[in-house]
């Protein structure tokens, strides 16, 4: 039942995108320049309508984020996720952002947290501040998402070693407060989910023909968040660690689509 939900979700938001750049008229947006009214009279000018030759639609971005993959480097999580752009107008751009999360963890305390690849999708809207310039190939671009994630994970403690019997014991770190005697703690499968805004800068420039690259910061905000009585989530896929606001990455490969 609940991959239908994401099935359907998913297959809404991308017939919108696409239903949206294809259903909305083109229009001739009129702006005004100031010309001699005649060549006696420098100083007086006139305005006068000159159309707007910025077509409605100007293509679809197809892109892979680089980053996600690369930060298992020097991290314990790994995402991937790829993102659908239409251009309108070269000033908004509608974003569709679909990935997968994943971590497997231990603390200094011995307590492994693992949580296996889940989906996470964004839905949201860039506006190019550089529309003015009629340069379709770069451009600086302000936006924000609003994006969901369901998720399941485990938590664990380590167990140790006796030193003495050289059997094993559970983990001495993980204690009662009351009775400070060692703890066994084995939670698998608990459910998690996670709503949040993001609102982001960022840059695409043209490299070769049709291929571009683009990076963007972004400043993530939570607005709902599951929680457990065993163990809340540390981490979640699309968002980071969980917080409430974190700050994210991403580098991209996008290639326009040849229609």
């Amino acid at each position: 039942m609940k991959y239908k939900i994401w099935n359907y979700f998913i297959i809404t938001a991308v017939n919108s995108l696409f239903f949206l750049s294809l259903s909305l008229p083109g229009y001739a947006q009129k702006v005004y320049r100031k010309v001699p009214r005649n060549k006696d009279m420098k100083n007086k000018t006139e305005k006068v309508h000159v159309p707007d030759t910025i077509p409605f639609y100007n293509g679809v971005y197809i892109g892979a984020d680089l980053y996600g993959l690369g930060s298992r480097l020097f991290s314990d999580c790994i995402g991937s996720e790829i993102s659908v752009k239409v251009n309108l107008k070269n000033k908004f751009i509608p974003a569709l952002e679909l990935g997968m999360g994943a971590t497997d963890s231990w603390n200094e305390t011995g307590i492994h947290y693992k949580s296996k690849a889940a989906p996470f999708i964004r839905l949201g809207l860039d506006y190019n501040t550089m529309a003015k310039k009629k340069n379709k190939n770069s451009y600086l671009y302000v936006g924000c998402r609003y994006a969901v994630s369901s998720f399941k994970y485990d938590v664990s403690s380590l167990p140790a070693t006796d030193p003495i019997w050289n059997d094993q014991i559970n983990n001495p770190a993980f204690q009662d407060d009351i009775w400070k005697n060692s703890i066994p703690f084995n939670q698998l499968g608990i459910k998690g989910s996670m709503q949040w805004f993001e609102f982001l800068v960022g840059v695409k420039i043209q490299v070769y023909k049709r291929l571009n690259m683009g990076w963007d910061i972004r400043l993530k905000y939570k607005t709902s968040g599951s929680s457990n009585t065993y163990a809340d989530p540390w981490y979640v896929p699309g968002y980071g660690k969980y917080k409430s606001s974190n700050m994210g990455l991403t580098y991209s490969i996008i290639y326009k689509l040849p229609f």
